[in-house]
C-alpha cells in the first residue's frame, strides 16, 4: 500500500518526471537486453567469443558504475557513461552482429542522459559509425552501398524524430508536474487564508459579544461597588440594595461567560466527553450508510484539553465525511488511543482508496493537516486505489500547555 504523510509544511505533491518514474524499468530493460545478448553470443559462436564477452562485460560494468546512477544525477556522469559504453557497443557490434541488441539500450540512454542537442549529435555520430561498420568492416558489396546508405539515413531520421518526440513528452510532463505542484501550493495558501479569515471573523464576533455583555456588566459592577462604598455609613439600606444588584449583575455576567464558552464548543462536546461523542458519531454514520462500524478507546475515558477535544472531534468528522462522500466502504473503524505521550486517532475503512500523492480536488486533507499542526500534531494517510484508507492523527502531549 502506498503511503503519504501530510506534514505541517507544504505537502506538495512529490512529483517526479516521467523519465524518473521509469528508473526501475530502465534497470530491468538493460539487464534483459544484456542477458539476451549473452545468450545470442553463446548461440552464434562469434570468431572471438572471449573478447565479445569482455566487451559485453565492460558495457554492463559501465552501466553499474555510471549509467544507472546517472539516471538520477545526469550531467557529466551520464556523458562519461556514454563515452565508454558507446565505443564498447560499437566494437561488440563489429565483432558479432548480435551485439546490435545492445543498441536498443544505447540509443534510449543517449536521449535519457544527454540534453537534446547533445543527444542529436550523439545519435548522428553513432549512426554514422554504424554505417561505416556496415560499409567497411562487413565487406559490403559496393553495389549495395546506396541501399545501405538509404537504410542508415532513414534509421537516423527515425531515431532523431523518435528521440525528440519522447523528449517533448517528458518536458511537457515535467511542466505539468510543476503546474500541479504550484496549484497544490495555491490551494494550501487559499485554505490558510480562509482559516485566517474565519478566525478573524470569530475574534470580531467574540469582541462584539464581550463588549455588549461582559464589558457592560463589569462596568455596572464597578459603579455599584463605588455606590456601596459611598452608602455604607450614611444609607445602609441603599447599600444593601446595590449589593443585591451587584450580585445579580455578577451572576448575569457569569451566565453570559458560560454562554460564550458553550457557543465556542462543538455541540457534541457540549453534551458528552470526546470518547462518547466519537462513539455516537460513528454509530450514526453506520446507521446512515448501512455499514459495519466500530469505535474503540484505549486509555482513560475523560475530558482532554479543550483544544485537543475540539481538534480530534473535527478531524474525525472530516475523515468520516470523506468516507461518506468518496470511499464506498462497507466497514469503518475508529480508535482513540490516549497515553502520557500523545493522543492518537485512527480512522480506517475498506473503501476504494486513493493515491495520497495525487493532486487533490478539495481542501479536506489540507485543513486536517493545518488543524493538527496548530497543536504540534501530524496527520498521516496510508492508502492506495482499491486498498481502502488508513488515516492517523497524532497530537503530542507537550502541546497541551499551548492548547
Amino acid at each position: 500500500m502506498r503511503s503519504g504523510s501530510i506534514t505541517p509544511v507544504s505537502s506538495h505533491v512529490e512529483d517526479r518526471d516521467v523519465w524518473e518514474r521509469l528508473d526501475p524499468a530502465w534497470h530491468a530493460g538493460f539487464a534483459g537486453f544484456a542477458v539476451v545478448t549473452a545468450v545470442l553470443l553463446v548461440v552464434s559462436r562469434p570468431d572471438h567469443p572471449v573478447l565479445a564477452f569482455v566487451l559485453l562485460g565492460g558495457i554492463v560494468a559501465a552501466y553499474a558504475a555510471a549509467g544507472g546512477p546517472a539516471l538520477h544525477r545526469g550531467g557529466k556522469l551520464g556523458a562519461a557513461y556514454l563515452a565508454v559504453a558507446g565505443p564498447l557497443t560499437l566494437a561488440l557490434f563489429t565483432l558479432a552482429p548480435v551485439g546490435a541488441v545492445m543498441l536498443f539500450v544505447l540509443f534510449p540512454l543517449i536521449w535519457r542522459l544527454l540534453p537534446t542537442r547533445a543527444a542529436v549529435v550523439a545519435t548522428v555520430v553513432t549512426m554514422a559509425a554504424l554505417g561505416a561498420i556496415g560499409l567497411f568492416a562487413r565487406g559490403t558489396d559496393p553495389a549495395d552501398t546506396p541501399a545501405l546508405l538509404a537504410l542508415f539515413g532513414g534509421a537516423l531520421v527515425a531515431a532523431v524524430l523518435l528521440g525528440l518526440w519522447i523528449t517533448t513528452i517528458s518536458s511537457q510532463s515535467a511542466r505539468r508536474a510543476a503546474l500541479l505542484e504550484e496549484l497544490d501550493r495555491t490551494r494550501a495558501e487559499l485554505a490558510a487564508a480562509n482559516r485566517e479569515a474565519g478566525a478573524l471573523a470569530e475574534r470580531e464576533r467574540l469582541a462584539r459579544d464581550i463588549h455588549d455583555t461582559l464589558a457592560q456588566g463589569f462596568t455596572s459592577l464597578v459603579l455599584l461597588v463605588r455606590a456601596v462604598s459611598d452608602e455604607l455609613d450614611r444609607d445602609p439600606e441603599a447599600a444593601r440594595r446595590h449589593l443585591d444588584l451587584a450580585g445579580r449583575t455578577a451572576r448575569d455576567n457569569l451566565a453570559e461567560t458560560r454562554a460564550l464558552v458553550r457557543a465556542m464548543t462543538p455541540a457534541p462536546l457540549a453534551e458528552a466527553p470526546l470518547p462518547a461523542a466519537l462513539r455516537r458519531i460513528v454509530d450514526d454514520v453506520g446507521g446512515e450508510l448501512g455499514i459495519a462500524v466500530s469505535f474503540a478507546l484505549e486509555g482513560p475515558d475523560g475530558p482532554l484539553p479543550g483544544g485537543h477535544d475540539v481538534a480530534l472531534l473535527r478531524l474525525t468528522q472530516e475523515a468520516i465525511a470523506n468516507v461518506r462522500k468518496h470511499a464506498g466502504a462497507t466497514r469503518l473503524e475508529v480508535r482513540l488511543t490516549r497515553d502520557g505521550a500523545a493522543e492518537t486517532l485512527l480512522v480506517s475503512d475498506d473503501g476504494r482508496g486513493f493515491d495520497p500523492g495525487s493532486p487533490r480536488s478539495g481542501f479536506g486533507l489540507d485543513n486536517m493537516r493545518s488543524r493538527a499542526a496548530e497543536l504540534g500534531g501530524t496527520v498521516t494517510v496510508d492508502s492506495a486505489p482499491g486498498a481502502g484508507c488508513r488515516l492517523e492523527v497524532r497530537l503530542p502531549a507537550r502541546s497541551r500547555q499551548a492548547a
